[in-house]
């Protein structure tokens, strides 16, 4: 880290830091679980060998065989309107956009100093 690249970072850090802070609040007290106050405790009860078997699962198809869904590519019919949204786009945002800075820095930087040596070896 350089003279010119510190005072950036860690305005990147404090950036991060305060919308982790303001986020993370928000997301405990929405699912009803305090962050500082720990569960009741709840009677025992005896514990059962019983599997429950959840068959309502939304990402898996519910007309159609599961094994005709298997496979590395996601096959017409077998994906669900459960998975994506716009978290999934956010993310998605998130990274094309630090590739694009990432990669536009170092093409910036290749320029830069392509034109330092054609003017170093002008000036000689």
């Amino acid at each position: 880290m350089n003279r010119r690249s510190g005072p950036w970072v860690l305005r990147i850090l404090f950036v991060v830091s305060l919308v982790v802070a303001l986020v993370a609040p928000s997301t405990a007290s929405a699912s009803g679980v305090s962050p500082t106050t720990a569960p009741p405790p709840s009677d025992p009860s005896p514990t059962t060998t019983e599997v429950v078997v959840d068959e309502a699962n939304p990402f898996l198809p519910e007309d159609r065989d599961l094994t005709t869904c298997v496979g590395t590519l996601e096959r017409p019919g077998c994906g669900s309107t459960a998975r994506g949204g716009w978290h999934q786009n956010l993310v998605a945002i998130a990274m094309i956009g630090g590739l694009l800075i990432v990669f536009g820095r170092v093409a910036w930087g290749v320029r830069r100093s392509q034109k330092q040596r054609t003017a170093d070896n002008a000036g000689d």
